[in-house]
């Protein structure tokens, strides 16, 4: 009853002030999962403000070993199935074994956004403290998920890796 009052009386209660317009625009991300790598990426969103993107992530280790960093694989098909760009990137992505944790990825894309246009992640690499798990062709296994043909799985291939980055020491 009281908002009816206000409204009737033209209180500044009946004028919302809404937020400035933002160029911002979040575009939906399908994300193609390979089973026998470590990791695994939940609601990814691209988002671009002002000719610069961002890809924001939960990235989840399902593994005993703790995750370094990743390769990533974006590719942009247009409303007509063709493949416009594809961007592969590594980024450091510091993870405990079993866990999960959101990630904000800057990225260079050289064309803009269009109307229609899909977007489609992978994972092609991960890297651990002991071990690389590489996916094999999966950018070839990604360009048919996008096709709708969801048989075509990569092999993943694991070699062993030793962290050689220098362990801070204390010196007494």
């Amino acid at each position: 009853m009281l908002a009816a009052i206000e409204q009737s009386h033209g209180s500044p209660a009946t004028n919302i002030s809404r937020p400035a317009h933002t160029d911002e625009q979040t575009l939906a991300v399908t994300f193609y999962d390979i089973l026998d790598l470590p990791a695994r990426i939940d609601e990814p969103k691209l988002s671009r403000a002002n000719d610069k993107y961002s890809l924001n992530c939960a990235i989840a280790n399902r593994s005993a070993e703790p995750i370094l960093g990743m390769r990533l694989i974006l590719m942009t098909v247009d409303s007509g199935g063709k493949l416009r760009t594809r961007t592969t990137w590594s980024e450091e992505s510091e993870l405990a074994a079993y866990s999960i944790k959101t990630f904000q990825f800057n990225l260079h894309l050289k064309e803009k956004a269009q109307t229609g246009d899909r977007y489609f992640l992978a994972i092609d690499e991960v890297i651990g403290s002991e071990t690389i798990w590489r996916a094999v062709d999966s950018e070839k296994a990604l360009r048919a998920y996008s096709r709708g043909q969801h048989h075509i799985v990569p092999k993943v291939r694991a070699v062993a890796n030793k962290d050689d980055r220098e362990k801070p020491r204390v010196i007494f």
